[in-house]
């Protein structure tokens, strides 16, 4: 097989493992999130510093779109804006709990499906898989 071949077959399995393994986990009661949203938690979940103007330029959008975002996040109480202390017009995204718990459901469920498929393997071959996806990042890594 070609090398674009081989490159498009593994970008191919990589959005169907993806696709697999979002399929209706990003939900929250009767909302459901985007793909987006779900990465602004995350974000806003890994570091301190959210305001929205450092998340818009992180995700290369217009403040404007993170904003909008964030309307829809708060409305399903999965974040609250927080105005800085040294200048109000200034506003932090932070974790609600129920933003906090929605999380940690999605990503224990995420694991648990990942696993489920890693369990139809036998262990010589989840090791080999293993070993060849951590080849794989250090490569990209440079």
């Amino acid at each position: 097989m070609s090398e674009d071949g081989v490159t498009e077959q593994f970008l191919s399995c990589w959005r169907a493992i993806n696709r697999h393994l979002r399929k209706g986990m990003l939900t929250e009661g009767e909302e459901r999130i985007t793909r987006l949203q779900w990465m602004l938690l995350r974000q806003v979940n890994k570091e301190e510093a959210n305001t929205m103007g450092n998340l818009a330029a992180k995700f290369g959008v217009r403040p404007s779109t993170i904003s909008q975002m964030a309307d829809r996040l708060e409305k399903s109480q999965l974040i609250r804006r927080v105005p800085d202390t040294r200048d109000a017009r200034i506003k932090s995204i932070t974790l609600t709990e129920k933003g906090q718990g929605f999380i940690e459901r999605v990503e224990s469920l995420w694991a648990i499906r990942l696993q489920e498929g890693l369990g139809r393997f036998s262990p010589d071959e989840q090791n080999a898989l293993l070993e060849l996806l951590e080849r794989l990042v250090a490569s990209l890594a440079g």
